[in-house]
């Protein structure tokens, strides 16, 4: 008899149980999901989380002109014994195109739902809750390529730049850096006092901060030439080239007795001279009778590969007596 009781108990117990099922299902999962929540409560206390990392994600036509990592502090609840390290947590925010004003801070508001945490961990609070962007419009444009150089060539040669491939480049950035850019730079393309004809280098650009650049590289064509050039010695004494063994005559100076003059060669060389071996003179040796002369003035010069460009005056007039 008990067991014919416990036997009908059962079925109408395993009837109540499939009469509406599914309801009752969702019945149970909501209630389990209401326990845990109030136990997460009851046992978590709030803490703070210094150094939490936020992702701007910016829009295409957009940059920031002065990018940095952003951190915030986030006060959070969690049903872990140990403390909640920043590395679990992270935010994500996106910039609103639509809501950007040129020349003015964006203001990018956090909320709790920008940042994703584990299970068992629930975002509270966040510190600061704006930051601040300084956005600009991206720009592209072509911009003209300007050769350095490292070091030096010898003195007697100079260098100049035969051509840049290709001799612009297109520069992306922001709008404002961009527009400003008047040429981007070359890596130092080296030189040396060994170097005395023309080469050709692959050299690398040097990419404003916050722009981008392409392409990377260019080719640089160097043309290396001798360096010429002059000097002008002032007020220099002019010597009398008189002859050996013959009559003296007295001479005498009826315009100045000094001149100016302009020698041209190697640059080293012509750097290195001294007045003293700068040396005008007048040659009178021709001349053996008394009288008034015009006679055209020449110079010496010390060095090799130097020459004497011009003496002014270049005619002297002088008296010759007896």
């Amino acid at each position: 008899m008990a067991k014919y009781q416990f036997g009908s108990l059962f079925r109408r117990l395993l009837l109540l149980i499939k009469r509406d099922f599914g309801r009752k299902m969702i019945a149970l999962f909501f209630a389990l999901l209401l326990y845990f929540y109030v136990h997460n409560e009851v046992r978590s206390t709030p803490q703070k989380v210094d150094n939490v990392p936020v992702d701007i994600v910016l829009p295409q036509e957009l940059m920031d002109v002065d990018p940095k990592p952003q951190f915030v502090t986030l006060e959070i609840k969690s049903n872990r014994e140990a403390a909640v390290s920043a590395s679990l947590l992270r935010g994500r925010v996106e910039v609103d195109y639509n809501r950007y004003i040129p020349g003015k801070p964006y203001v990018v508001s956090l909320k709790t739902e920008n940042f994703r945490a584990p299970l068992g961990i629930r975002v509270i609070g966040v510190d600061p809750g704006e930051i601040a962007l300084n956005l600009q419009q991206r720009m592209s444009r072509d911009v003209p390529v300007r050769v350095t150089f490292s070091n030096r060539l010898s003195p007697d040669y100079k260098s100049s730049l035969a051509s840049c491939i290709p001799s612009t480049v297109r520069v992306t950035g922001p709008e404002q850096l961009v527009r400003d850019l008047k040429s981007v730079s070359t890596q130092p393309v080296p030189l040396s006092e060994s170097v005395t004809e023309g080469f050709e280098y692959v050299a690398r650009l040097d990419a404003p901060n916050g722009t981008a650049i392409s392409p990377e590289k260019v080719t640089c064509q160097i043309d290396v030439e001798k360096n010429y050039e002059q000097r002008t010695f002032q007020s220099l004494p002019v010597q009398l080239l008189t002859q050996s063994g013959g009559k003296p005559l007295k001479t005498e100076f009826l315009g100045p007795a000094r001149v100016e003059v302009t020698v041209r060669g190697l640059s080293g060389s012509v750097a290195a001279l001294v007045p003293a071996e700068v040396r005008p003179y007048l040659d009178i040796s021709h001349i053996d009778k008394p009288g008034i002369y015009e006679v055209s003035a020449g110079c010496y010069v010390r060095g090799d590969g130097l020459d004497v460009k011009e003496i002014r005056p270049a005619q002297i007039k002088i008296k010759i007596t007896e």
